[in-house]
């Protein structure tokens, strides 16, 4: 019986489950248990965002390069192997040219970080995997600058690249792409919650008249590092979710609400995109359902305003 019960969880037939599979999330999300993430989802659930990125001064060789972003895994007792690597093989479905996990990629202990990566490396992108550190890498011990925080994000990038991931802890990596005259320019930054997070370094060698795309985890300080030169940057961890959104809150707590919650924002001529994540935390609204975001690279420069408009495809 048991083993008929696992089958069916683990090879289902969406149309014929569409509807209960309907009902439990949505009774699991009026409790607040959304957060559980063991067994496989239906695509319905799952919102893939497809958007041009304008670069300027994008080498040519580029045009058409897929980036794929995922962000805040939060692989751990409550996310499952089993529920993230579905993504892995829809990913690869999309054929991308690089995959980027802008941060959150475990909550829990050493077991999670060690083998977080026998998931990732599974991705068949032609450029590889990079990843960059968010709040829940370092654990709850990132502000309280104990060491345990550098110690535990340390051993996750220990064990992600021995499974052959990239990791930008306030670095640039720059791609080169069927034989581009100028590289693509990725500079990813550590997490800013613990206090790693460190701009100066990650864009020392950066050029101003170079094509970057910046990873940071936590979009709070966008604004902040408008000083640096990026065009693009890719961020997570908000779940998709506003803070402090009721009649106490706002009163007592407005300075915790969020400039940017979800999805893109043009920030002083910018490009700021926020993913809501695979994992993790209550999804209790629509807009905060999972996401992938599909990012497909052009040559050349557009105003803002024309590129506000998602394009959804499920």
């Amino acid at each position: 019986m048991m083993k008929e019960l696992l089958n069916f969880l683990h090879t289902p037939n969406w149309d014929n489950q569409h509807r209960w599979r309907t009902f439990v999330w949505n009774g699991m999300a009026g409790l607040g248990l959304t957060g559980l993430h063991a067994f496989p989802v239906s695509r319905h659930w799952v919102e893939v965002h497809r958007r041009e990125m304008h670069l300027t001064n994008l080498d040519p060789a580029f045009h058409g390069f897929r980036i794929v972003q995922l962000s805040d895994l939060h692989y751990s007792p409550m996310v499952w192997a089993t529920y993230l690597r579905q993504f892995v093989e829809w990913v690869n479905l999309l054929k991308p040219d690089l995959v980027v996990v802008t941060g959150d990629l475990v909550t829990g202990g050493y077991w999670w970080s060690r083998n977080i990566g026998a998931i990732l490396k599974n991705f068949t992108s032609t450029h590889g995997v990079l990843c960059t550190l968010g709040n829940h890498d370092y654990s709850m011990y990132g502000r309280r600058n104990n060491g345990e925080g550098r110690r535990r994000a340390d051993y996750l990038e220990k064990y992600l690249l021995h499974h052959g991931l990239t990791v930008l802890r306030n670095q640039t990596l720059r791609i080169n792409h069927k034989d581009s005259a100028t590289p693509l320019t990725i500079v990813g930054l550590d997490d800013e919650w613990s206090g790693a997070i460190d701009p100066v370094k990650a864009f020392k060698t950066v050029r101003a008249d170079e094509p970057i795309i910046c990873l940071n985890h936590n979009p709070a300080n966008a604004v902040e590092l408008l000083e640096y030169p990026w065009q693009w940057m890719l961020s997570g961890h908000t779940h998709g979710r506003q803070l402090a959104q009721s009649r106490m809150g706002k009163r007592f707590y407005a300075h915790l609400q969020r400039a940017y919650t979800h999805g893109y924002y043009e920030v002083a001529g910018r490009h700021l995109y926020v993913n809501r994540g695979l994992a993790y935390g209550q999804r209790k609204q629509r807009w905060c359902r999972p996401e992938i975001s599909v990012f497909r690279l052009n040559a050349g420069t557009t105003a803002c305003s024309k590129m506000a408009k998602d394009k959804i495809s499920r």
